[in-house]
């Protein structure tokens, strides 16, 4: 699973290991593809192809998640990847995802319910999220 935070420039910027978004990754039971690197940095191309994410994380309704799946697979960064052929792009609501607050084990939850839709993952009753 590779986490990316924007795609300015032709750049593309991914949290990697101690970054916000490597941990909610790690809590959802998924593996971050980019832990070689530290913190949010960009990663070329060949790195990312290299790196074969099977899922593509983005925040919704940032700058990044403007693109729709078929916009971001066609770029040449993730044409190739894994993550392409199965179309997997997780779409989700950035202070949800990254906030680390009280709704953190919702948020938690519900990424890994889309990283692994066919498991059956319980629900927690709090609150509806966002």
């Amino acid at each position: 699973m590779l986490f990316v935070l924007s795609l300015q420039n032709g750049r593309v910027m991914v949290g990697g290991r101690n970054s916000s978004a490597d941990a909610i990754i790690g809590h959802a039971g998924g593996v971050n593809v980019a832990s070689e690197i530290e913190g949010y940095k960009p990663m070329t191309d060949e790195a990312i192809l290299a790196a074969a994410p099977d899922v593509i994380l983005m925040m919704r309704n940032s700058g990044a998640a403007n693109v729709t799946p078929a916009e971001l697979f066609a770029m040449p960064s993730f044409s190739q990847t894994p993550a392409a052929t199965g179309q997997r792009l997780i779409q989700m609501d950035g202070l949800y995802l990254l906030g680390f607050g009280p709704r953190t084990p919702l948020a938690a939850r519900d990424l890994m319910a889309a990283i692994y839709p066919e498991a059956a993952i319980p629900s927690l009753k709090t609150a509806a999220a966002p």
